[in-house]
């Protein structure tokens, strides 16, 4: 296994994690001796040479992008945009492929469609399931019947997969996501990180950092700083342009609220080190964040020596438990606020949850995570 082509949909830098998480997937398998390629749409306003900083990733893997029309700069309807521009994509990948790989070749990617077409040339596909299809499962299995292998980010999902697609051939491993520990675990006190930040250092901060989608929580969070006296600051950071606009209108005026918008991925660290508190909110409402995630901030919270406050759902608690993390029911403001009270509050609990979450998120770095999938292709190929 010499070559690796990880093909990517979306902006590429872009603020969701998918992005990030392509970019940390290529640097961790170039540095097992892979030669790897990010294969990209072409976008707007998107340069991609910018990525490498844009995540702190190292320049080993090679980023290619294909001149397909973007369509999301039509005025056309959002959707249509969408399906237009995975289509175009797709078959520019296939053609893409068809003339740089070989049989030998390992296509990687978290998008259906193009592994689908890729896989019509007899190449090898490796397809990391982030989500779980809810209707059309016939479609979707014919797709699953073309993967080499299958990567699924938690116990409860794999469960799922086999109940909902019996009889599928593929190599099927489980394996959560990942952090750079040494990219969070930084040396910077929690007064400094305030000063670079220009925050309060007479309160007690709680950060949330993460994009503002109604199934990360987030309305929870915004309620629960009203139970919270004006000693406590919550910290919003990240979303995007259009979703940080609607949520400072809906909890802008909240005065103990900080809604800072989205920042760069290298400096996501420094607010985590200015924190007393970490939350991540997950509502148990539906089930890409109860069940299918394998929320990645999660991760980076374990490596960053701060406290974490989360909702007591199956797929955080697979990551964590009460040793590790204060867990609380989900979807209850007042619940969350007594939670990051009891964080923040008692220093021998603090020290006990910092040790234990940074114990258990040893085995869950990037690198890890790639010699481990590099094993499990190589014992099953």
């Amino acid at each position: 296994m010499k070559r690796m082509f990880i093909l990517f949909h979306g902006r590429f830098p872009g603020e969701k994690a998918a992005s990030l998480f392509a970019a940390k997937d290529a640097e961790a398998f170039a540095a097992q001796g892979i030669q790897v390629q990010v294969v990209i749409p072409r976008r707007r306003n998107v340069d991609p040479n910018t990525a490498f900083d844009y995540y702190n990733v190292h320049r080993n893997f090679d980023i290619v992008v294909l001149p397909i029309i973007d369509f999301f700069s039509w005025k056309i309807p959002s959707k249509l945009s969408f399906y237009l521009n995975f289509l175009a994509f797709s078959l520019a990948c296939r053609s893409y492929l068809k003339k740089e790989s070989t049989k030998d070749d390992i296509i990687y990617s978290n998008e259906s469609l193009p592994l689908y077409f890729a896989s019509a040339l007899n190449r090898k596909t490796f397809y990391e399931m982030h989500d779980f299809p809810e209707s059309k499962f016939w479609l979707f299995k014919m797709f699953l019947k073309s993967c080499t292998w299958i990567l699924i980010h938690n116990r409860w999902k794999v469960e799922k997969f086999r109940q909902t697609f019996p009889g599928i051939k593929a190599h099927i491993v489980c394996e959560p996501n990942a952090v750079q520990i040494e990219e969070f675990d930084i040396p910077l006190s929690k007064e400094e990180a305030r000063k670079q930040l220009n925050l309060p250092n007479d309160k007690k901060i709680a950060v949330y950092t993460g994009h503002l989608f109604g199934w990360k929580g987030v309305e929870t969070l915004a309620q629960a700083a009203r139970f919270l006296d004006n000693d406590f600051l919550v910290v919003f950071v990240g979303g995007t342009d259009n979703d940080v606009a609607q949520f400072k209108q809906k909890h802008g005026t909240v005065t103990n609220v900080s809604i800072v918008g989205h920042k760069p991925h290298k400096e996501i660290p420094v607010w985590q080190k200015a924190s007393d508190v970490l939350v991540l909110p997950n509502t148990a409402k539906e089930a890409i964040s109860a069940y299918y995630t394998s929320p990645m901030k999660l991760f980076e919270y374990m490596a960053s020596g701060r406290p974490i406050v989360a909702s007591d759902i199956p797929s955080i608690r697979e990551i964590v438990d009460e040793n590790s993390a204060v867990l609380v029911k989900a979807d209850e403001p007042k619940l969350l606020a007594e939670g990051i009270v009891k964080a923040a509050g008692d220093q021998i609990l603090v020290n006990n949850l910092v040790t234990e979450a940074f114990e258990k998120v040893r085995i869950h770095t990037w690198a890890m995570r790639a010699q481990r999938i590099i094993a499990f292709m190589n014992k099953s190929n």
